[in-house]
């Protein structure tokens, strides 16, 4: 008995043992599914704090601040940041800057065969008069020594200002491995060729799928990006900075890419604070380390940004849905304004239902800052509201070239810029221009005033001001408005928020 006991009770034991394991299992369990709940929901009342409840006024919308675990984590969640190589301007020689590098071929890079050319194009500023006599090398991945290609140019623009935009190609017969950067050299053999700067290769695919109905075109095919340079003085103000995107996004962009080193840290900081489902845009920030004189340079900078815009974008196939089909370049101060449209979107389709245009070009307007203000805008309303004619200043005014990628399907078609070009009529589409305007041959004059400005002709144009309420109602811009991004001065007229 006492042996049948003592059985029973080491049975149990094991049991009870058994339970607490289980109990035990099932405790930690709940406890990892409570912790990540409360992590959850903390973070959403975390930025509930910051940016409000839905129908509170603005300075309650926003909240009294943020703390640095909602900031890590609106960070991580952030629709702006750096997702590619950026370009940069490295000298060559003297009369010679490279910008970027891409590596392009037809088939993706898993299927390329041993007897597949690796193609390198580089974008390139040089002197328009000199002749390009270089020598190339490509570097491959987990290799010191790079590999010799064969080196050819084209010349991608006219001269301007004494400029030339060119297109470098570095070409290998076979395939040595992964190409990581290239490098370019004067074709001389006492040089040593591991002196010269390395640009590090973007990789794209340029095999673009065709639709199987072309003739076909949804309404959701034509996506617009737009690339953002610097003004001709490389300073942009908060005000216009948010302007420019706000209005742009309701205008029915929802992609940029901004090349320029000017903008703050603190600006990108606090606009990558903004989760990508309440911004609803993609940003991106590329330094712009222009190696000469800006002012009489920036011709040529804008096309070698444009091209650059055009390979970045190129690389998606057509298929994949909501991918750029139509790129502008353009500066702080310009603003693509339909006039009887709502959205870009609707304006291209009508304007090239299957699109097939090339290029169109849209012309500037110059409107002067310093013209008087409308008495019949709100006052409330941000500058570009309020002046409402544009004027004929003898300054020039360079048009907005609008690509179409979709007619675009190899790589090599972007070389040809000039094929199949349209003007869009001013009355259909025009480019403001918002600038001080004042006499380009007196130094530091501060703009002409109201008596110099009747002598020039001008003409009303009030298509901006169907934006202005939805601009004005913004989420981003009563944000900013408000100060919640920015302190704002006491003494600024601010639209009372509902």
């Amino acid at each position: 008995m006492k042996t049948h006991r003592k059985s029973s009770v080491g049975i149990m034991r094991k049991y009870y043992q058994l339970i607490l394991i289980i109990v035990c299992c099932v405790s930690i369990v709940t406890l990892l599914m409570y912790r990540h709940e409360y992590y959850k929901l903390r973070y959403v009342l975390e930025v509930l704090n910051f940016f409000g409840k839905p129908g509170l006024s603005e300075i309650e919308f926003c909240g009294p601040g943020f703390n640095a675990t909602m900031l890590s984590e609106l960070l991580r969640n952030s629709s702006m940041e750096i997702k590619e190589t950026p370009s940069l301007f490295q000298e060559i020689d003297e009369n010679f800057h490279s910008y970027s590098s891409f590596l392009h071929s037809y088939e993706k890079y898993e299927h390329l065969k041993q007897t597949s050319a690796h193609v390198i194009d580089t974008i390139v500023v040089g002197k328009a008069y000199s002749t390009p006599n270089f020598r190339c090398y490509i570097w491959l991945e987990n290799d010191s020594k790079p590999k010799s290609g064969r080196f050819s140019y084209k010349i991608m623009s006219e001269p301007i200002n004494n400029y030339r935009l060119y297109v470098f190609q570095c070409v290998t017969n076979k395939n040595f491995g992964k190409p990581i950067g290239v490098s370019f050299y004067i074709n001389d053999y006492n040089v040593n060729p591991l002196h010269a700067p390395i640009n590090r290769l973007i990789r794209i695919n340029t095999k673009r799928l065709v639709r199987k109905h072309s003739n076909i075109r949804f309404v959701n095919t034509v996506v617009p990006a737009i690339c953002v340079i610097p003004n001709d003085i490389p300073i942009v103000s908060r005000d216009a900075f948010i302007e420019f995107l706000v209005y742009h996004h309701i205008a029915g962009v929802n992609s940029f890419t901004i090349y320029d080193s000017m903008i703050s840290e603190d600006v990108i900081r606090r606009l990558n604070l903004f989760p990508a489902d309440l911004t609803e845009w993609n940003i991106q920030f590329y330094p712009l380390n222009y190696p000469f004189i800006f002012s009489k340079s920036y011709g040529i900078i804008k096309s070698a940004v444009e091209l650059d815009c055009m390979f970045r974008h190129f690389k998606f196939d057509k298929e994949e849905i909501n991918k750029v089909t139509h790129i502008a370049v353009m500066s702080w101060d310009e603003f693509l304004v339909p006039r009887v449209h709502n959205t870009i979107q609707a304006l291209l389709r009508d304007d090239d239902p299957m699109l097939t245009v090339h290029t169109s070009m849209v012309k500037p307007l110059l409107f002067c800052l310093n013209q008087n203000d409308d008495d019949n805008i709100d006052l409330a309303y941000p500058d570009i509201m309020k002046k409402t004619h544009y004027y004929d200043v003898p300054q020039e005014k360079t048009p907005i070239a609008i690509r179409n990628l979709e007619t675009m399907t190899t790589f090599d078609d972007i070389f040809n810029l000039t094929a199949n070009v349209k003007n869009i009529p001013v009355d259909v589409l025009g480019v403001h221009k918002y600038i001080v305007c004042r006499d380009a041959k007196k130094f530091n004059s501060e703009g002409y005033n109201e008596t110099e400005m009747q002598v020039f002709q001008h003409k009303f144009e009030g298509a901006m001001m169907k934006f202005g309420e939805r601009l004005v109602s913004n989420k981003i811009y009563r944000l900013y408005r408000s100060g919640q991004i920015w302190e704002k001065p006491n003494n600024e007229v601010v639209r009372d928020m509902l």
